[in-house]
């Protein structure tokens, strides 16, 4: 069995300085251990056996680091062979525009190794198997270069530093080898001048892109050169498409957003050394490569806020070269295959000088819980009272929408997880959410609103607020009591299509247990209209809580329908639903024993437009039988949960 030695002495002051503003340098402490000074087995068969392509790190003649490929002529597995665990040989065929082209035929073209400038070949690279999400990394320096012909050459890479990776962001894809390929440069301007912007094809491409590889590099101080040695770094970083963003002011600057990880802070460490980024983004369907180097900066805490709206550890680099070049890597995703996107990727911010990020940072409401009426175990009214800065637009909501609210000030970030494969999304909560609003304020200023919501298991949010129910001394259910706790959050702004229209009604609204909600809203603005209200709606309601429902409509129709046409129609599992209490004259209610199926839609939903909110299988199967029925989609909206 292989002894492991670790290829580090300790965290270089660049990575103990970024472990600090995160807070984790203690817990990190002796984690550099982890780093080895060789390859294991696995990760050699790993590197010859498993990849197609592999992202590496190599410098330029003014020092800048560049993230380039490697890959074999045809993009099959194979290229790379390991005689040793200090070794790989990569034959690689290049193409134009490449910047690892300048550095091979350097070392070709001139007397190989420079012993007065080392650093201009260090190396690093990171391997990816899209397919199950399994990556190694490794760094050390080029060796021996042979060009074989033309582009093709061979690379004796010695390995000093290695290392397993976790998976958490990659976005699962299905990549084959492309024989046929044809690069041709598109852009190369590898110094950019003072005010230059990228072209608007590239900031689009950035973008739009889900994975990028990330190439740095730490230049050793001379007094402490013997134990922290210059070395170059090799990353990726993955999320949702749109998750890098691109500085509209200046037009060059990209902003990566740094996302809870295995903490060792290397990349970002060698940047805070050196103030250097390369970044690299592949179009995995045309093969293009974008290539990007300049100067970065990381930001914590509030600077990184005044950047990207929400989001406390950041990377911006400003570009000062690129090359861009069109159907160059040999390797493609599967023709007819998905993309399977990370579980822990979070939501897409923006740039606060972006509209969208203007929208969401503004902070004009926030809303202060001021009552609550609980009604079971989990389920409840949760009232809020809006306030505004002055001068702000006044927030309205049609009956049936939605508010986003932001609960991070209240409840505070989430604690470090590395992984949570239970509860993948609870990593990188943001702590904003969306609940459809059940009260009604059709035609005036939204001064307070209402939230009918169940308390999810295990959720964050929810949970916090069920919680100061709980802890509220006269709580008792179906009683509204007043909330002096201070649980205050930002309105981040009202969403949704699914609303009442202005016109008389005539409707079908099928709703799964607490898909109710926004016809609760719309029952309510029909009451307000009173007897300008026209039409005939018809609620299919399935659920398991039938007394409760309807006691929660019967609240909202304060007003006689006096023009409008209300049936009911509950599907539910008990034996006996109690309608003590509910009010019946202007309501047909019918009781259906079991679950709403297929062959009950022919009958109601002749010529009426298709209102739905619930559950996914519950919803399709009412789109299913509603299209049997012959209701066409252009009639119906779907709504999901809030």
């Amino acid at each position: 069995m292989a002894v492991s030695i670790s290829g580090l002495q300790g965290w270089h002051p660049g990575e103990v300085a970024m472990q600090s503003k995160l807070g984790f340098a203690e817990a990190m402490s002796s984690s550099w251990q982890k780093i080895e000074d060789r390859m294991r087995e696995q990760h050699r068969i790993f590197h010859t056996g498993n990849l197609p392509f592999i992202p590496i790190t190599t410098t330029d003649d003014e020092g800048r680091p560049w993230a380039s490929l490697v890959a074999g002529a045809d993009g099959e597995i194979g290229f790379v062979e390991s005689p040793d665990l200090k070794t790989l040989i990569v034959n690689a065929r290049l193409w134009p525009g490449e910047p690892l082209l300048d550095t091979l035929n350097k070392w070709v073209d001139g007397d190989g190794w420079n012993s007065t400038a080392p650093e201009r070949y260090l190396t690093a690279g990171i391997g990816i198997e899209f397919p199950t999400r399994r990556r190694n990394k490794f760094a050390g320096y080029i060796k021996d270069v042979k060009r074989k012909t033309g582009m093709d050459f061979r690379l004796n890479l010695q390995v000093n530093q290695t290392t397993g990776n976790c998976p958490k962001y990659i976005n699962i894809r299905k990549l084959v080898g492309c024989k046929t390929t044809n690069p041709t440069i598109a852009y190369e301007r590898r110094h950019m001048t003072q005010f230059e912007r990228l072209p608007t094809e590239v900031i689009d491409f950035i973008t739009s892109a889900d994975t990028v590889f990330i190439g740095s590099v730490y230049r050793s101080d001379p007094a402490t050169a013997a134990k922290f040695p210059s070395h170059a770094g090799s990353n990726a970083r993955g999320g949702l498409p749109g998750f890098m963003r691109v500085s509209p002011s200046d037009g060059c600057s990209v902003v990566l957003p740094d996302y809870s990880g295995n903490r060792f802070m290397s990349s970002l460490g060698n940047v805070e050394s050196s103030k250097q980024m390369a970044l690299t983004i592949v179009s995995f369907t045309t093969g293009d490569v974008l290539y990007l180097t300049g100067t970065a900066e990381n930001l914590v805490g509030p600077p990184a806020l005044e950047v990207i709206v929400k989001h406390a550890s950041l990377t911006v680099m400003k570009t000062n070269g690129f090359i861009f070049v069109r159907d160059a890597l040999p390797v493609r995703q599967q023709f007819g295959t998905e993309i399977e996107r990370s579980p822990y990727s979070p939501k897409v911010k923006y740039l606060v000088e972006e509209p969208e990020g203007q929208a969401s940072a503004s902070g004009v409401h926030k809303a202060k819980l001021s009552s609550a009426t609980q009604l079971s175990h989990d389920l409840a009214v949760f009232r809020f009272k809006v306030t505004s800065k002055p001068g702000a637009e006044p927030i309205k909501i049609r009956p049936g929408q939605a508010i986003a609210l932001d609960f991070m000030d209240w409840i505070g970030p989430p604690a470090y997880q590395h992984m949570a494969n239970s509860a993948p999304g609870s990593v990188n909560d943001d702590r904003v959410r969306t609940w459809t609003v059940s009260s009604t304020h059709e035609n005036r200023d939204v001064t307070w609103f209402d939230l009918t919501m169940r308390e999810m298991k295990g959720g964050a949010v929810t949970g916090a607020l069920f919680d100061v129910l709980r802890r509220h001394s006269s709580n008792k259910w179906e009683k509204p009591i007043t909330i002096t706790e201070d649980v205050v959050c930002e309105v981040v702004g009202v969403t949704g299509d699914f609303f009442l229209g202005d016109e008389n009604v005539n409707m079908l609204w099928v709703a799964g247990g607490i898909g109710i909600t926004p016809f609760l809203a719309m029952f309510s603005a029909l009451s307000e209209r009173k007897a300008k209200a026209h039409g005939d709606v018809v609620l299919a309601l399935s659920t398991r809580e039938p007394e409760m429902m309807l006691r929660l409509v019967q609240a909202s129709l304060r007003n006689a329908l006096l023009k409008v046409r209300l049936r009911i129609d509950i599907f539910t599992s008990k034996e006996h639903v109690n309608m003590d209490g509910i009010d019946e004259k202007n309501i047909e209610i019918n009781i259906h024993k079991g679950r709403l199926t297929m062959d009950y839609f022919p009958e109601v939903a002749s010529d009426r437009d298709v209102l739905i909110c619930g559950p996914g299988g519950f919803g399709d199967l009412a789109m299913d039988g509603l299209r049997a029925a012959g209701v066409a989609d252009e009639k119906m909206l779907r709504e999901g949960f809030y």
